[in-house]
């Protein structure tokens, strides 16, 4: 008798992608500040600051992962922003990975500038990683949600900082070898259809992303 998998929720597939988003956020925020101690970074000014961004990426987010207004409305009602939301060190060495040893000197600038890099480089693995989970479990199709998971990755990129074009490749690149592999292995407990579903997104976003010469 073959077990039975508990159906993943909308809800907790929302919090997948929003939590790295909110990282993202936190990090655009520090980042931009440029060497500013982190009790003078403004979260809600950020967030004020890039609307339109945001904005674009909510909507990309609610077509890939075919999310309903309840779902999407769980990014602003616990983004913390209009709460006074501070960014602290705790946080910042938590979606950093802890590149830098606890606790942080986060008013020397090289550890604040390595922090906000690594920071920046493994939220938008795990917000690739979120979303095309959410994209496989949704199912709305990966012919027309390939394009969106790019758009959305570039998106995330500039309120980083970086290079659009340049942020989707690495980001690519990144979520490949960090969390496609295991999931792909023939020991792997996934099911059949979910490393196939995969595959395809893999091979789409390559397509779209990193092709081969």
């Amino acid at each position: 008798m073959t077990a039975k998998r508990a159906p993943i929720s909308e809800t907790g597939l929302g919090y997948d992608v929003f939590a790295p988003l909110w990282a993202i956020l936190e990090i655009g925020a520090v980042g931009k500040s440029g060497a500013c101690p982190l009790r003078d970074v403004s979260l809600a000014d950020f967030v004020a600051g890039h609307r339109r961004e945001i904005d674009r990426l909510l909507e990309l987010i609610r077509g890939i992962g075919d999310f309903c207004p309840e779902t999407m409305a769980i990014f602003e009602m616990q983004g913390g922003w209009n709460d006074g939301r501070e960014v602290t060190a705790e946080s910042l060495s938590m979606y950093s990975g802890c590149i830098e040893g606890y606790p942080p000197d986060t008013d020397d600038p090289a550890v604040l500038r390595r922090m906000v890099h690594m920071g920046g480089d493994l939220q938008l693995a795990t917000l690739l990683n979120a979303l095309v989970g959410a994209a496989t479990v949704r199912n709305p199709g990966p012919e027309a949600v390939a394009p969106l998971l790019v758009d959305t990755v570039r998106t995330a990129g500039s309120l980083l900082d970086a290079d659009p074009e340049r942020a989707a490749s690495d980001t690519f690149r990144m979520w490949r070898v960090t969390f496609l592999s295991d999931v792909l292995r023939p020991d792997s407990p996934a099911e059949n259809s979910t490393k196939a579903g995969l595959r395809t997104y893999a091979h789409m976003l390559e397509d779209l992303i990193d092709p081969y010469p």
